[in-house]
């Protein structure tokens, strides 16, 4: 087994042009490969970071049955927010925070211009301990962050142009009004504090109050119609997310961030599919050349095989010989282009990748990273696949007969 080790180490130096040439394909491909994963685990990083600290919380509570119908944004289906209710969340372990939220249809009325929004009202203290990342998303002074102006109100830029004509214009006598949980409407003096940037697609036309604000208005003092929970890790979510469905019963319904933002899910997945068919179109195209390398090799030493099958060597070791020459020059092809790879997506982390996503206002820093286990896997494929990629070329030339192969046909 060495002498085969040795003498295929040998034939891999015999020619060092067409082997470099090799080694470079491979070095590309799988270097390519572990960049683009690279970036796509830090995009995906950035997107469940985004949604779980900027928007929908680590994990959300609702009454049981809200969701089914929450386009219709039902207030009867409403639950406590009371510091009772609060703390019992709060005592779950690894719950960081808790900020109750209520989902409404309502209008914003300024001067003679009335539009309909989504409303979400929201405590801004709790909230911002809850998703800290969101509190990036305002811009309004401190007004409505502060929770000083208990009317202070924010709207989208969408919403706010299409109010004043142009955002940012001075301020007009505002309102916000509403059906309350009995189905009749109500009104509210507001004051528009400042605008909300979205950080990621969503409902463009959007107004955020302050929740008490909304539950004067709703008539629903005490009460919530969503709760949204950070936790201190984010693996310990399906952890929690199963003790508050203990804790809190069959009456409400715990639900996990991607369940609530499935698109981002949808997304990930969407991303590592274009990825999987990406990295196979590259494979296939680096074995196609170890192939070639060693179908080139067979057909430059069929003197060379006619001489060892003279001698005695058998087929088998005619065929593991070409078989080790192509694992070879996979393995080192495999690691230089891991190694290489490795090297890019490090300083892309140290870094960083400024993106801003299609119909987001907020930017936000991809920071790529690989894993040894995805490094040991496309090495093992580089090498693995040279090897399969080779049979035919080296069963090709154990099937040689002696005295055509020494003839040189």
């Amino acid at each position: 087994m060495w002498s085969l080790l040795s003498i295929a180490l040998r034939n891999v130096l015999r020619n060092r042009r067409r082997t470099m040439i090799t080694l470079a394909a491979l070095l590309l491909g799988v270097g390519v490969m572990v960049g683009i994963r690279g970036v796509l685990n830090g995009l995906q990083r950035a997107l469940v970071q985004t949604a779980v600290s900027g928007q929908t919380g680590a994990i959300q509570v609702h009454h049981a049955g809200y969701l089914k119908n929450v386009i219709a944004s039902p207030l009867t289906l409403d639950m406590p927010a009371d510091e009772d209710f609060l703390n019992k969340i709060r005592k779950v372990p690894h719950v960081t925070a808790v900020a109750p939220r209520i989902l409404f249809a309502g209008m914003i009325n300024v001067g003679d211009q009335t539009l309909f929004a989504a409303m979400q009202a929201i405590d801004p203290k709790r909230e911002f301990d809850a998703v800290p990342l969101r509190k990036m998303t305002v811009s309004d002074g401190g007004r409505f962050t502060s929770g000083k102006i208990a009317d202070a109100v924010l709207l989208t830029a969408e919403l706010e142009k299409g109010l004043r004509g142009t955002p940012g214009q001075a301020q007009l006598p505002a309102a916000v009004l509403g059906p309350d949980k009995d189905g009749a409407l109500s009104g509210e003096n507001i004051t528009i504090a400042g605008q909300l940037k979205l950080n990621l697609p969503g409902e463009k036309k959007l107004a955020v109050v302050p929740l008490a604000l909304a539950q004067r208005l709703l008539k629903m003092e005490g009460r919530a119609t969503e709760l949204v929970i950070a936790v201190d890790n984010i693996d310990h979510i399906p952890e929690v997310a199963a003790s508050l469905r203990r804790v809190l019963g069959s009456d409400y319904e715990v639900h996990t961030w991607d369940q609530v933002a499935s698109f981002v899910k949808q997304a990930m997945e969407r991303q590592n599919l274009i990825l999987s068919l990406v990295a196979t179109v590259f494979m296939i195209l680096m074995l196609l050349g170890v192939a070639n390398t060693v179908l080139m090799s067979v057909l430059e030493r069929t003197r060379e095989i006619g001489t060892m099958m003279a001698v005695g060597v058998r087929r088998g070791k005619i065929l593991a010989l070409f078989l080790i020459e192509a694992a070879t020059i996979g393995l080192l092809g495999g690691v230089a282009g891991g190694l290489a790879g490795l090297g890019v997506v490090t300083w892309l982390e140290q870094r960083g990748i400024e993106v801003t996503m299609p119909g987001s206002a907020v930017p936000f820093i991809i920071r790529p990273y690989t894993t040894l286990t995805y490094l040991a896997f496309v090495v093992s494929l580089a090498a693995g696949g040279s090897l399969l990629f080779a049979v035919y070329p080296s069963w090709r030339a154990s099937r040689m007969r002696p005295v055509q192969a020494l003839a040189g046909g």
